[in-house]
Formats: C-alpha cells, structure tokens, sequence
C-alpha cells in the first residue's frame, strides 16, 4: 500500500514538471540558455510560426500533466483506468519532448531526456508487468 502511494505521488509530480515547460512556452518567466528548452523545434520550426509552435507546446505539456495527476491519483487508488490513462501520457510526453527538441546535444537533461526514460520505465513496468 506505501509502495502504491509513492509510486502515484511520484507519477504525479513527474506530470507537474511538465508544466515547467508551459512557464517557459509562456515566457511566464526569463528564458536562459542554461534552461534548455528555447521554443526551437527540430521538425516544427520551418514549418510553423514560433508562437505556434509555444501554444501548441503549452496546449499538450497541459495535458500530459493532466494525464500523468489524473493516473497517478487513479494508480493510487487502484483503478483499471489508471494504466491506459498513464501510458498515454507517457506516450504523449514523449513524443511532444521529442518533436519539441531543438535538435542540438546540449542540456539534454535540461531538455527533458530524464523525462523520457521515466516515460519509458513507466510504460514498460505498467504494460509488461
């Protein structure tokens, strides 16, 4: 029961990290270099405007933190509806981390590789266990 609860406070405080990137999406805060994300998306910046691309960023890291609070809280409770809820999150974390990338090695952590390999484990320990 400890165990479950940690786990789902944890799920859920890993979906409110993502709700860092709607502050820099927003500009709610001076963006630094040594924040990682700058709003430059390798696949989207030649196609789409930069305040798109922030909106759209902020729009989907607002549902991934929905996501990941809503499954955590089901996941605690232990609810059947708490897995697909926290795959799909973590589908969707990654894929928006992914095509948010600026395309550059640098900062990765600050870019939000740690996010995906958590976004991984938690797939993989939820769809194989």
């Amino acid at each position: 029961m400890i165990l479950r609860l940690a786990v789902a406070v944890f799920l859920a405080l890993h979906g409110l990290v993502h709700l860092w990137y709607v502050v820099l999406s927003q500009g709610w805060v001076e963006v630094e270099d040594a924040m990682g994300w700058n709003g430059q998306s390798w696949l989207l910046s030649d196609l789409l405007a930069e305040g798109t691309i922030l909106s759209l960023a902020s729009v989907l890291y607002v549902l991934v933190a929905a996501g990941f609070l809503a499954g955590g809280v089901g996941y605690g409770l232990d609810r059947d509806w708490a897995t697909p809820v926290l795959v799909g999150a973590a589908v969707l974390s990654t894929v928006v981390l992914v095509v948010m990338w600026d395309g550059r090695f640098d900062l990765l952590v600050e870019k939000g590789v740690v996010g995906v390999a958590i976004n991984v484990a938690v797939v993989a320990l939820l769809v194989f266990r």
